[in-house]
């Protein structure tokens, strides 16, 4: 076996014409923009990662359930109050238990 690798006879290589591609300049503001129109002119969907949106909790503390079997008149009402005040279903429950007294 040779030690040619099948490039027939062992030459040194020419690099000296070589040199890396010169680094293309980013594109203006403007260029952009219109290039982001043009695209959302013809449907283009970006193909860019959407960074999700971390949830802000609460104070972490141990959590059970407790399944209500109610009238759904009761139920209902329940609803609307949560979607009046903009709480939860346990934070309802709460602030309507500190009302009783509980």
């Amino acid at each position: 076996m040779s030690s040619d690798l099948g490039f027939g006879k062992t030459k040194k290589l020419d690099l000296s014409g070589f040199a890396p591609r010169p680094a293309e300049k980013a594109a203006s503001q403007q260029e952009q923009e219109a290039s982001d129109r043009a695209a959302e002119r013809v449907g283009f969907q970006s193909r860019e990662p959407i960074q999700r949106v971390k949830r802000v909790r609460r104070t972490s503390e141990p959590l059970d359930q407790a399944f209500v079997r109610a009238p759904i008149d009761v139920i209902n009402r329940f609803k609307h109050y949560c979607n009046e005040t903009g709480m939860s279903y346990g934070e309802a429950l709460d602030e309507l238990m500190r009302k009783a007294g509980i």
